[in-house]
């Protein structure tokens, strides 16, 4: 019995060591389809550019890209590039998540704004109902606000063209009225 309990100890620590290496093993940004499908939530906010009010029901139309980004976040800013590329490509709309205004105003001030509008969450509460793990994290939407894809981290122009450009093409040529699920 006692050379039982010598063994236990270790036995634990094969089996989480196992856990610990299949889990591991996982692709991280798998997560990212779980939310697929899903509709924009409803929701209002200030535009951090105008301090106009905001809510998601206006941004729907078109497929559009929104990023997710903090001024304080050093993995928004290695993208920014990127942003102000896609800028006159796609609509591209901001949620600054869990910062402070005139930090993301004056860091937009420095970097350039890629954004046609910017909303304010800075308790972070439309970020949870979007499942945000973090910044950056960039969601494409279709004309009627069903989430189409999404990429959590930097967005590069390999991602971009990877995954989200040919959803882009397609949700383009989409009617609006087949994308709603009618005939």
């Amino acid at each position: 019995m006692n050379r039982l309990r010598l063994f236990i100890p270790l036995l634990l620590s094969l089996v989480l060591g196992t856990l610990l290496w299949l889990g591991l093993g996982q692709d991280p940004y798998r997560q990212d389809d779980a939310t697929l499908g899903r509709s924009l939530p409803a929701w209002q906010s200030e535009n951090l550019l105008d301090g106009a009010a905001i809510d998601t029901a206006s941004l729907k139309g078109e497929p559009f890209l929104l990023n997710v980004w903090a001024s304080w976040c050093p993995a928004c800013r290695a993208e920014h590039g990127v942003l102000k590329e896609l800028a006159g490509t796609v609509p591209l709309y901001g949620l600054n998540y869990r910062d402070k205004g005139d930090a993301a105003r004056a860091w937009l001030s420095q970097a350039g704004n890629p954004y046609r509008a910017v909303l304010a969450d800075p308790d972070g509460k439309l970020a949870l109902e979007l499942g945000v793990y973090g910044t950056p994290e960039t969601y494409l939407f279709a004309a009627d606000g069903t989430l189409l894809s999404r990429h959590t981290g930097e967005l590069t122009r390999e991602i971009w063209q990877r995954q989200f450009l040919p959803l882009l093409s397609q949700a383009r040529t989409t009617p609006l009225a087949r994308q709603e699920g009618r005939p």
